[in-house]
């Protein structure tokens, strides 16, 4: 029997959200990348990457993110998901 290969292939629809609410919830807390790099622990490019949809980042990565924002994980992932 053949075994079959499958990819993951990140949703991208759902990326581009994610990417979009970051940086308007930094931009809107008048926060500039190396604020929120500083508050959440990670690099300056790293935010970069992510801002600019260049990155699929990790539930743990996405929570230090959010709680650099100030908001709960769970109200962060349902704004982006009534955004996508």
């Amino acid at each position: 029997m053949a075994k079959t290969t499958e990819h993951y292939q990140p949703n991208k629809t759902l990326l581009a959200s994610l990417a979009k609410e970051i940086k308007a919830l930094r931009q809107k807390r008048k926060l500039t990348v190396e604020d929120l790099a500083e508050k959440s622990g990670l690099h300056s490019k790293y935010i970069q990457t992510i801002e600019r949809n260049h990155r699929n980042i990790s539930i743990s990565v996405f929570i230090q993110i959010a709680d650099a924002l100030g908001i709960p994980a769970p109200r962060l992932l349902n704004r982006v998901m009534r955004n996508r």
